[in-house]
């Protein structure tokens, strides 16, 4: 199993060119060969995947809008092949579009199915990367997130640990009831602090990674993909300390 990192955690290092080649090989020497992008900073597919291979940095999975699944699945598909990225992940529901509803999950759910069914053609799957508010009932004790997987089979779960955590659920539960629909998992710790959430490096917050990764390993998980929201100290220390954590973990 390859360790990763969401290139969304270095958004405040990448603002200009320098920055994100000085990024990319600060990432490559904390030990990170594979990353999930968030955007190509200006770049086309295969302008950012020949950059990445210069810093021995590869992409693997992309998070990509729900909206341009839909509406230009061709372009999703070519993108991802100039990248040699085989997994998309879908980062949010548009809440603008479907109220936060059994009927609106359902009809989010059916969306994404056929895009998945068409992903899956080209050999690349099509997850769904969860925050916070799908845990929530939406129809008496079911929550958006049952509703949305229940929904699309074709669809695959991409847990964010640290939002799971945060919304009062037990990452390790989730990732066993879909460990079949598993192909790349978010793991982020968290730590609350007089009621406040903050984001830590992974091993030094209250998500319990024994149970998670016990799990994962046990999935059909092929990456797992690091991201931070913010840093408590130096940033390259935490993506190392984060890094060389999971790799204990995964022994």
């Amino acid at each position: 199993m390859t360790i990763g990192l969401q290139l969304y955690t270095l958004r405040d290092y990448t603002r200009n060119m320098d920055d994100l080649k000085d990024s990319l090989a600060k990432l490559a020497k904390c030990g990170y060969t594979v990353v999930e992008t968030a955007g190509y900073y200006g770049l086309s597919a295969g302008e950012l995947a020949e950059l990445l291979a210069y810093y021995g940095l590869r992409t693997v999975s992309t998070h990509t809008g729900f909206e341009a699944v839909v509406s230009n699945l061709q372009q999703v598909i070519a993108d991802h092949k100039a990248l040699g990225a085989t997994h998309c992940s879908v980062p949010s529901m548009p809440g603008r579009w479907y109220c936060r509803t059994r009927n609106g999950f359902a009809a989010f759910a059916e969306r994404m199915e056929i895009a998945a069914e068409e992903l899956a053609k080209e050999g690349i799957t099509l997850s769904y990367h969860n925050h916070g508010f799908e845990f929530l009932p939406v129809e008496g004790d079911t929550c958006g997130e049952a509703v949305l997987l229940d929904h699309a089979p074709s669809v695959h779960l991409q847990l964010d640990t640290g939002h799971c955590y945060a919304a009062h659920e037990d990452p390790a539960d989730w990732l066993a009831r879909y460990e079949n629909r598993i192909v790349t998992v978010h793991y982020k710790d968290v730590q609350f602090v007089d009621g406040v959430r903050r984001d830590v490096a992974i091993g030094e917050g209250e998500v319990d990674w024994a149970a998670v990764t016990a799990t994962v390993k046990k999935s059909d998980c092929e990456y797992i993909i690091v991201e931070h929201e913010e840093f408590n100290r130096d940033p390259w220390d935490i993506l190392k300390t984060s890094y060389e954590n999971i790799r204990s973990y995964l022994k």
